[in-house]
């Protein structure tokens, strides 16, 4: 019995890592302008993430696509989005409000992977910032929320308008986040791997159900604080 657990653990380990994709953040020279305009000449031609997957359906395809793009430097995590989106969703303006009942890009990150301790950093189609710190998964301090910062730039292009019925074309971010943010950890030196997920809530009156959740990493249930199922990020 106990030689057919460990078969279990082990074949279920090798899983998980087979499924794990790492992505490459390349360095850049120059600070990034964060003001909603990701041009080719600051983020390069290639985004670094072409995929998204249907969280908790990653065999499904999802209706609307997203790319991204992820750089750093020696202060800043960049990350730019590229979200379609047919019907634009907006109203939470409150720093730390309920942004994930809007469209929302959310960014979830975990320097260290024996660690439990993780952030989020989400920004609504309006700019409106929501981030954290968590101990660990399931353990929501409102504390934590409240005195907690990333002093992340933000900057939204809107391709579209809000709140109607109208067929829009979708929207874009730019986001510049501190790593001063991440104070249980150091800055990330060339050949580190953080682990990571990027996620999206798109509400939409085309897509079945009203609403879609996504993921770059393949997430094998609709959670989006599921980190055992982030992918890695080497920063080169």
């Amino acid at each position: 019995m106990k030689k057919r657990v460990l078969i279990f653990i082990l074949s279920f380990a090798v899983y998980l890592w087979s499924e794990r994709q790492i992505y490459i953040a390349k360095r850049v020279t120059k600070e990034i302008t964060i003001d909603g305009n990701i041009t080719e000449e600051e983020w390069g031609k290639t985004p670094t993430i072409k995929t998204f997957y249907r969280a908790g359906a990653v065999d499904k395809k999802v209706n609307s696509n997203t790319i991204v793009w992820i750089k750093y430097d020696d202060n800043y995590l960049y990350i730019a989005g590229k979200m379609e989106d047919k019907c634009l969703i907006g109203y939470v303006d409150k720093h730390d409000g309920p942004v994930w009942n809007d469209d929302v890009l959310e960014i979830f990150i975990k320097p260290k992977f024996k660690s439990t301790h993780y952030y989020e950093i989400d920004t609504n189609i309006l700019g409106t910032l929501f981030d954290g710190f968590f101990h660990r998964k399931g353990v929501y301090y409102l504390k934590n929320i409240e005195r907690f910062s990333s002093e992340a730039k933000v900057a939204i292009k809107i391709n579209g308008t809000l709140n109607n019925d109208d067929v829009d074309e979708g929207w874009e971010i730019e986001i510049a986040i501190p790593f001063s943010t991440f104070s249980t950890t150091n800055p990330p030196k060339k050949g580190d791997v953080w682990y990571f997920a990027i996620c999206r809530y798109d509400y939409s009156i085309y897509i079945p159900y009203g609403k879609e959740l996504t993921s770059s990493a393949k997430l094998r249930r609709p959670d989006f604080h599921l980190y055992y199922d982030y992918d890695k990020l080497l920063f080169k």
